[in-house]
């Protein structure tokens, strides 16, 4: 059965053939997990007040898995997240592009509960920061979670300029991790700490502590959100050490024995117009050389580097912005355009401008799969004192 088919199924059409008949005599239980593990997530939250038992199979794990696994990367949205400067100052938006394939522009705005830094996603969730706060959030279920707060972890006199942060699955113990990396501010001296400070929390114990290795502070800077990106429980990001040295640093995390690891970006000249991504279930460098105005796309596999597309030249391009389903890159012009390249026809299309005033603005791409993955479920080992939000979403 195809997802075609699924998609003609609402929520309305489902239970409206279940006001007579009970569900379970209605059909076998198999046959009812793989039409509704190809329904989207809305229609799945609806379904689930129907009946004890649908509301049961909608919360099984083996459900679960089974809807991550039809909706894979075909299905994913594309969601843009920038920052707006004008003379009153700036504002964060976040926007949803409503057809998957791109074919039709169309977006509408996401509210989010914090509209300060949104990272991720990681299974449908993202990680929301506003200084010592975080947040974990769902869109498709409208949950956010707050996490313990973590100014209590900082050291005395110290406030934020800077946050980043990475949440993801430990397979190895089953735990849900946060790991929280920030610059910071130490008031006493009226001067930067010298180090980024690391924390992790941990859903099992739902507090925060130093890693396994027993790392609290490291020499990166960490200010660019899109140059991250995550791989089979493994964090990758391109930094530069607080001594000022640019070249050939990537550093790895590894959310399972919890180890920071610098390895070899490709041998190319350093430039700050670079974002890292994924293509073909590979970790990707996106390389913008503004002299040439060309991108080079290189690929990493088993920890060496081949070159896979030499695209261009862009005039007007001010820096690529990630890799879009296999098949196209995204770039952000100088005037705040999004555009997409096509790699197989080799075009280029307007996604539309996302600016106002005359300072500019910075566009965060992300390709967002909706999972019926509940935070209530994420966090199933700490509920006790959890507090758990409900927002508005799209």
């Amino acid at each position: 059965m195809g997802n075609d088919f699924a998609a003609m199924l609402t929520a309305r059409n489902v239970s409206s053939a279940l006001t007579d008949i009970d569900s379970s005599m209605l059909m076998p239980e198999d046959v009812r997990l793989e039409i509704l593990s190809r329904l989207p997530v809305k229609s799945l939250m609806r379904l689930r007040c129907i009946c004890k038992s649908w509301y049961a199979l909608i919360e099984n794990p083996k459900f679960i898995s089974k809807h991550l696994e039809n909706f894979n990367d075909d299905n994913a949205y594309l969601i843009i997240s920038y920052q707006v400067y004008d003379d009153a100052g700036h504002d964060n938006l976040t926007c949803l592009f409503k057809d998957k394939t791109l074919a039709d522009i169309s977006y509408e705005n996401i509210h989010r509960p914090i509209l300060r830094t949104l990272l991720g996603p990681y299974d449908g969730i993202f990680c929301l920061c506003d200084d010592s706060l975080i947040f974990l959030w769902n869109p498709a279920t409208k949950e956010c979670r707050t996490l313990p707060n973590y100014s209590n972890f900082l050291p005395t006199c110290a406030t934020f300029l800077y946050e980043n942060a990475i949440f993801g699955l430990d397979h190895t113990s089953g735990d849900y991790k946060v790991v929280f990396i920030c610059e910071l501010w130490n008031e006493q001296i009226e001067a930067p700490y010298e180090h980024s400070h690391v924390a992790i929390y941990t859903s099992t114990t739902d507090s925060w502590r130093v890693s396994k290795g027993n790392v609290e502070w490291i020499p990166y800077d960490f200010k660019s959100h899109f140059k991250s990106t995550h791989l089979n429980g493994v964090f990758y990001w391109l930094v530069s050490r607080d001594d000022g040295d640019h070249s050939n640093i990537m550093l790895s995390f590894h959310i399972s024995d919890e180890e920071f690891r610098e390895i070899e970006r490709p041998r190319i000249p350093y430039s700050s117009h670079e974002s890292l991504g994924l293509f073909n279930n590979c970790v990707s460098l996106l390389h913008f050389d503004k002299s040439s105005h060309c991108i080079d796309i290189w690929l990493m596999s088993d920890m060496n580097w081949i070159q896979q597309f030499a695209i261009g030249p862009f005039l007007g391009v001010m820096s690529p912005r990630g890799i879009w389903k296999n098949n196209a890159v995204l770039m952000e012009s100088d005037n705040g355009t999004l555009l997409l390249y096509d790699l197989i026809v080799e075009e280029v299309r307007d996604l539309g401008r996302f600016t106002r005033g005359t300072l500019g603005t910075a566009i965060l791409t992300y390709c967002y799969k909706e999972k019926i993955r509940l935070l209530l479920q994420v966090m199933s080992k700490c509920l006790v004192g959890a507090t758990i939000n409900h927002v508005l979403s799209f």
